[in-house]
């Protein structure tokens, strides 16, 4: 709903038929202008595309709404069972959690070359106790697009982290370095991260 919203000449639009109808609005049925996914310094808009696509996030009260749900009933309650099961938490006892609202959206059209460089998020300025989390909203077999980090600091054995469609993992990014590939499919590879 949010991207049907978006200006299309600068964000895209779900993919039109032969027939001039516009497919179902399926997330890797989007299609994203080529000005969009060029530099400035190439002439291009991407980075206006990424503010327009951040504000429009931060700005649809039912996206914020869903996402807010989801992290307070899913994931914290998952995480602070992690931290027990560790020994980091004692029982019931309350704890305050944070995390970036809104989330990041990327969209990766396919097919294309482009990927991200390895990188950890210490790079950007992120602080050492922040843990990642991923959810990919299109299929990862469909696009063959995947999250690849390494299973320790500096240690560079990248290794995909496997996440389906719906599901969510998590992973030390401030200090792993990660990196997602190339989308070679004809399919728009979306995630969430946060």
């Amino acid at each position: 709903d949010m991207l049907q919203r978006c200006d299309e000449e600068l964000v895209g639009k779900f993919r039109t038929l032969h027939d001039g109808t516009t497919a179902t609005p399926k997330l890797d049925n989007f299609t994203v202008p080529v000005i969009s996914l060029t530099r400035v310094c190439q002439k291009g808009k991407l980075q206006e595309a990424q503010e327009y696509l951040s504000d429009a996030a931060a700005s649809d009260a039912r996206f914020l709404e869903v996402f807010d749900s989801f992290v307070v009933e899913k994931v914290l309650p998952h995480y602070k069972e992690r931290l027990r099961a560790a020994g980091a938490v004692e029982g019931d006892k309350p704890l305050a959690f944070y995390y970036q609202r809104p989330p990041t959206l990327r969209i990766q059209p396919g097919p294309s070359r482009a990927l991200v460089r390895a990188h950890n998020d210490a790079e950007y300025g992120h602080q050492n106790g922040e843990l990642n989390f991923w959810l990919p909203l299109t299929s990862r077999r469909k696009t063959g697009v995947d999250l690849l980090c390494e299973s320790k600091e500096g240690v560079g054995d990248y290794h995909p982290l496997k996440a389906e469609y719906g599901e969510v993992v998590s992973f030390h990014g401030t200090s792993c370095r990660h990196y997602v590939d190339a989308n070679h499919s004809l399919w728009t590879r979306v995630s969430l991260d946060f």
